[in-house]
C-alpha cells in the first residue's frame, strides 16, 4: 500500500504540475506560479482518495535539498563574501524588527503574546526556494540584487536554529538556555568544519571520483554527499536545506562543479517541482474562503512591513535606491520555514489550529504574489520616483538625489565619447577594449563597489541609475557618440533609451536583448543596434563550422547576413 501511495502521489503531482505549468506559460507567467496553483486545486480533491500526505512531504524535502544544493553550486564562498555585510546585518535586523512589530501589533487583534511571537518569527523568514527559482528563470542570480537576496536568505535560514530552540523554551516557561548555547556551539563548529573541508578535502574527493571516468559514480557520490551533509545539519538542529546548500558550496570550490551541475539539474527540477506543488496542497481551501478578508489584511501588512524594512536597511547600508527596492520586493513573501515553525508550535500546543492555518495561508498568498513583485520591481521603482517627485519632493531629494547620484559640481571633459550603462561582464569587456584604443568613455552603474573600483583605476565612472535623466545629462550625453545599454532588465532598458533620445536625438544606441519580444520593443523604440547574446554566439559557431568545411569568407558572410535578416537583426 505504501508503494502504491508513493507512485500515486508522484503521478498526480507531476500531472497537475504539467497542467499548471502549461497554463502559466500560456498566460506568460512564471511556471512556479502554475505549480503552486495546481497544488491548491488538487490538494482537497486528491486528499479524499489518498489521505496520507506523508510521501508528498518526503519527496518535497528531497526537492528542497537538491534545489539548495544546486544553488550552492552556482554560488561560492567568494561570491557570498561580496555581500556578507549587507546580508548579515540586514538579515538580522530585519528579523528582529518584524518580530518586534508583530508582538506590538497582533495582540491588538486578539492574538496572545506567544501566538504573536510565532507569527513574527514565521513572517520574518522569506522563501529561499521560491526566490532562487524566480531568479534562475529570469537569469538574475548573478546580479547585485540577486546576490544580496541570496546572502540575506542564507542568514534567515541560519536564524531558524535559535528560533526552533528558543520558541518552545519561552512558550513553555522553560529556562534552559544552556540548550540554546550548546546548539549554537554545534552549529559554529560545523560551519568551521565545512569551511575547512571546502578548501582541503572536497576538491580531492571529487577529483578522485571524476578520475574513474564514470558519470554515474560521480553523480551518485555527489548526491550522497549532499544528502549526508543535510542529515548531519538536521541532527545538529539546523535545517536540511541549509545542509544541502553548504554541500553545494563545497562542491562549487572544485574544478568539476559545472559538470556536476549539468548532471544533477534534471533530477533537481523534477523534485523541486514536487516541492512547489506540495506547498499549495497543504493549504485548506475552506479556511481560505471563510477567512479571506483577514488573510488578505495580514498578507498586505506583512508585504508592506517587510518591503519597508528591507528597502530601508539596504539603502541605509549604502546601496542604490533601485537595488534596495528590488531586494525589498524580492523578499516580501513568507517562506517555507514558516511551515516548520508553525508545525512545531501546533505539535507542542503553543499555537492553535487557526494560527497555524493563518501562517500557512499568508505564506501561500505572499508566495503566489511574489512572481509579480519580482517581475515588476523595476517598474515600481520608476513609479515611486515619479510619484515622490510630484507629491513628496523632500522624500525624492533624500532617496533619488541627495544620496543617489552623488554628482560633483565639476563638468566632465568629455566629447564624442561612449556611455556604458551597466558594468557587468559585457560592460567591463567593452570598457577594456575602449581603454586599449584610447577611446573616451564613462561608466554608469548603481553598484557603488564597482564604481569605487573603477575610480581607483582611473576610469571615469558615475554612481547612479542609468535610467535617471539627470545622471545621463551629467554624463554629457549631448556630446556623446554612442550609448551602450548593457543592463539585462527590460524596463530599465526602455527608460534609458527614451531618456537618451530626449536628451540627444542623434545619439546612436546599442542594446542587448535576451528574448524576441524584448528585441521587437527595443526596435520599435528606435534602437540602432540590438544584440542578442545567444544569437550572436550561434553566428560565431556557424562561422567556425562553415569555415571548417572550406566555405569561403564571402559565402559565409552572405549566409550569416541572410540568417540575420530572417531573425530580424539586420537593422
Amino acid at each position: 500500500m505504501t508503494d502504491f501511495l508513493l507512485v500515486a502521489w508522484v503521478a498526480i503531482i507531476l500531472l497537475a504540475a504539467f497542467l499548471g505549468g502549461f497554463a502559466a506559460k500560456k498566460a506568460k507567467q512564471p511556471a512556479v506560479l502554475g505549480y503552486l496553483l495546481a497544488g491548491i486545486v488538487i490538494g482537497g480533491i486528491a486528499e479524499k482518495f489518498l489521505p496520507d500526505k506523508g510521501p508528498v512531504s518526503f519527496l518535497a524535502e528531497i526537492g528542497v535539498a537538491l534545489l539548495m544544493f544546486t544553488l550552492g553550486l552556482e554560488l561560492s564562498f567568494s561570491k557570498l563574501r561580496k555581500v556578507g555585510e549587507v546580508a548579515f546585518w540586514g538579515g538580522m535586523v530585519e528579523i528582529l524588527l518584524v518580530i518586534i512589530t508583530s508582538i506590538l501589533i497582533f495582540p491588538r487583534f486578539g492574538f496572545d503574546f506567544y501566538s504573536s511571537l510565532f507569527l513574527g518569527c514565521a513572517f520574518s523568514l522569506s522563501s529561499t526556494a521560491i526566490v532562487v527559482k524566480l531568479l534562475s528563470e529570469r537569469g538574475e542570480i548573478d546580479t547585485l540584487p540577486g546576490e544580496i537576496m541570496l546572502g540575506w536568505l542564507l542568514i534567515q535560514d541560519l536564524a531558524v536554529l535559535p528560533m526552533v530552540v528558543i520558541l518552545p523554551t519561552i512558550a513553555t516557561g522553560g529556562a534552559s538556555f544552556w540548550t540554546l548555547f550548546l546548539s549554537i556551539i554545534k552549529a559554529t563548529v560545523f560551519m568551521a568544519v565545512v569551511l575547512f573541508v571546502g578548501k582541503k578535502v572536497a576538491p580531492i574527493f571529487v577529483r578522485k571520483v571524476a578520475d574513474l571516468g564514470s558519470r554515474e559514480l560521480l553523480l551518485l557520490s555527489v548526491i550522497a554527499f549532499c544528502l549526508l551533509t543535510a542529515i548531519v545539519t538536521s541532527a545538529l538542529g539546523l535545517s536540511i536545506a541549509l545542509g544541502a546548500f553548504l554541500a553545494g558550496l563545497l562542491i562549487a570550490e572544485t574544478a568539476e562543479s559545472h559538470a556536476i551541475f549539468a548532471e544533477i539539474r534534471p533530477l533537481r527540477d523534477i523534485f523541486s517541482i514536487i516541492f512547489f506543488v506540495s506547498l499549495g496542497m497543504f493549504l485548506r481551501p475552506e479556511y481560505l474562503l471563510s477567512h479571506f478578508p483577514s488573510i488578505l489584511a495580514v498578507s498586505l501588512l506583512v508585504i508592506v512591513l517587510k518591503l519597508l524594512i528591507v528597502t530601508i536597511l539596504v539603502f541605509y547600508l549604502g546601496y542604490h535606491t533601485k537595488t534596495a527596492i528590488i531586494v525589498g520586493l524580492g523578499l516580501v513573501q513568507v517562506g517555507e520555514f514558516a511551515f516548520v515553525l508553525s508545525r512545531i508550535g501546533i505539535n507542542l500546543n503553543l499555537i492553535d489550529e487557526n494560527v497555524y492555518s493563518l501562517i500557512l495561508s499568508v505564506a501561500i498568498m505572499t508566495i503566489l504574489l511574489t512572481p509579480w513583485f519580482v517581475g515588476g520591481a523595476p517598474k515600481f521603482y520608476f513609479w515611486a520616483r515619479r510619484v515622490s517627485q510630484k507629491r513628496l519632493p523632500r522624500l525624492y531629494y533624500l532617496l533619488f538625489t541627495r544620496y543617489d547620484h552623488r554628482l560633483t559640481t565639476s563638468e566632465l571633459p568629455l566629447t564624442d565619447h561612449v556611455i556604458i550603462c551597466g558594468h557587468g561582464r559585457v560592460g567591463s569587456w567593452l570598457g577594456r577594449a575602449l581603454q586599449l584604443l584610447e577611446i573616451p568613455y564613462i561608466v554608469i552603474d548603481y553598484n557603488h563597489k564597482i564604481i569605487n573600483e573603477l575610480k581607483e583605476k582611473g576610469v571615469r565612472a558615475l554612481y547612479g541609475d542609468p535610467a535617471d535623466i539627470d545622471v545621463l545629462d551629467y554624463a554629457q550625453i549631448d556630446k556623446a557618440k554612442i550609448v551602450v545599454v548593457a543592463i539585462p532588465d527590460q524596463a530599465t532598458q526602455e527608460m534609458v533609451v527614451t531618456n537618451c533620445q530626449t536628451l540627444n536625438p542623434q545619439i546612436k544606441i546599442i542594446c542587448r536583448a535576451h528574448q524576441k519580444e524584448a528585441q521587437s520593443r527595443l526596435s520599435a523604440l528606435g534602437v540602432n543596434w540590438i544584440i542578442q547574446p545567444e544569437f550572436e554566439a550561434s553566428l560565431s559557431i556557424i562561422h567556425r563550422v562553415l569555415q571548417s568545411f572550406g566555405v569561403d569568407r564571402e559565402e559565409i558572410a552572405g549566409k550569416i547576413k541572410r540568417i540575420k535578416i530572417e531573425h530580424g537583426m539586420e537593422l
